[in-house]
């Protein structure tokens, strides 16, 4: 089975409803800098994102 595996960072956007693209815009960061932090997320990285205010879900 291939796929892709998702981070603990990544879970954590997801479910406050953002994408890598947001993160990175409002971080000031390329998609490919934020990904690479995903990838080996320290506690900092993770206290980040979980601070991101949640989205609203758009229909």
């Amino acid at each position: 089975m291939t796929g892709k595996i998702i981070t603990e960072f990544q879970r954590i956007a997801n479910e406050r409803g953002w994408t890598f693209k947001q993160i990175a815009e409002r971080w000031g960061l390329s998609e490919r800098q934020l990904s690479r932090i995903a990838q080996d997320a320290k506690t900092r990285d993770l206290d980040s994102v979980k601070g991101l205010p949640k989205k609203k879900k758009s229909k």
